[in-house]
């Protein structure tokens, strides 16, 4: 059996609140669907955080997206990871009954809504979704604290999984999944993990069986290899999520799981067609007289993420440089996380600054342009608001 292993595709996610990055994340869950082809793929396994909200518009474009692959014959795994942890899972139940609509059967759509093992081509999935609060509640009230809840809760999640090993048939082939934080793993991102990430699993808890080929992770978002016996792997996810990962390099996976013995792991460094082409993430420093030179010096800026500090000199003027960014990120189309100052420049007094309100207007439309982006007839009008306040403001001004 083949095996595509990815996880963490984070659709619906809006980074800092500003920019949507739905096009882009689909993009990758397209790229990744045409793989499964391209790889002869039997089994694509999604390890957790498919969504990051619920919304029938994801799950009924996720649906058409997988809908051809299943179709022409292959097996989808997904497994909830902690944000996918909605009420009832609601849209996990949406996809199930869009697929069964389109195909007339879903038996090809495994949506694990708990632990369970399945078995697919001959191949066993034992799976654990993330350890969310119906899972582990009954656990609680062993504890007080949160330090000790989160002992008590690490070890209770160790036994569900002993159970779930256990339950395996030792005569095939086994894979076991989890969506889980595997103590010592290297996490980049900015995010902070949700509920009860001080719950880890110690390597030492990780399944060792005869028969487990493979161990499929999900939940941190650099692609990694945990030390086991058994080929363990964080496949990391599809794209850059935060400046966190501003250097991470993204792919996929492609297991190879044996009639006997333990799986074949191919990664993007051993087969380039397994990288996915990502976003850019600049965390810039320059000084404000090289200001006009950041194009050159960043040639590759356009639909980068950027954040610029601007190393101010006692003469500098900080809000008209504020606005030269903005200009720069809509003249070379980047977009722009934040603009900060260093510098001698920072000793200015208020009193050096530009009175009147018209000054302010370039910077105040620049960033509603960058925040409201993705939001266009809402942009125009607040633009529009906007331009008639300073104006009203700039008149009564004028007529003291």
């Amino acid at each position: 059996m083949r095996i595509l292993h990815t996880s963490d595709w984070h659709l619906g996610s809006r980074l800092y609140g500003q920019y949507d990055r739905t096009e882009e994340l689909f993009n990758q869950v397209e790229s990744i669907c045409q793989l499964t082809t391209t790889h002869k793929v039997d089994v694509l396994l999604v390890a957790g955080d498919i969504f990051v909200r619920s919304s029938p518009e994801l799950t009924k474009r996720l649906a058409k997206v997988l809908s051809p692959y299943v179709q022409n014959g292959l097996h989808v795994i997904l497994v909830p990871g902690n944000h996918d942890n909605h009420p009832n899972r609601e849209h996990f139940h949406m996809m199930q009954a869009l697929l069964t609509l389109e195909q007339g059967k879903s038996a090809r759509v495994q949506i694990i809504q708990t632990r369970s093992i399945i078995t697919i081509k001959g191949v066993q999935f034992a799976i654990i979704p993330y350890p969310n609060r119906e899972l582990l509640e009954p656990y609680r009230s062993d504890a007080t604290g949160k330090t000790e809840r989160n002992v008590v809760l690490s070890s209770a999640y160790a036994n569900l999984v002993r159970s779930v090993i256990d339950a395996l048939d030792p005569s095939i082939p086994a894979v076991f999944v989890a969506h889980i934080n595997v103590a010592g793993v290297t996490t980049p991102s900015e995010r902070e993990l949700g509920y009860d990430e001080d719950i880890r699993l110690g390597k030492v808890d990780l399944p060792l069986t005869s028969n487990l080929a493979y161990i499929a992770l999900g939940h941190i978002h650099q692609q990694q290899s945990i030390k086991h016996p058994i080929p363990c792997w964080y496949s990391g996810n599809i794209e850059r999520l935060d400046m966190g990962e501003r250097n991470d390099l993204k792919g996929v996976l492609l297991v190879d799981i044996p009639e006997n013995g333990v799986a074949t792991v191919t990664t993007w460094e051993q087969d380039a067609t397994l990288k996915l082409d990502t976003a850019s993430f600049y965390d810039i420093t320059i000084l404000a007289t090289d200001l006009e030179n950041l194009p050159n010096l960043y040639p590759d800026l356009e639909n980068a993420f950027v954040k610029i500090c601007l190393e101010l000199e006692p003469e500098d003027d900080s809000v008209f440089l504020q606005r030269q960014v903005r200009d720069l990120a809509c003249k070379f189309n980047f977009r722009l996380l934040d603009v900060s100052f260093s510098g001698q420049g920072l000793s200015r007094t208020t009193t050096d600054l530009p009175n009147r309100p018209q000054d302010y207007a370039g910077t105040v439309l620049g960033y509603l342009k960058n925040k409201y982006a993705a939001q266009p007839e809402f942009l125009t009008e607040l633009e529009k608001r906007t331009l008639e306040l300073i104006h009203e403001v700039n008149n009564a001004l004028t007529t003291d």
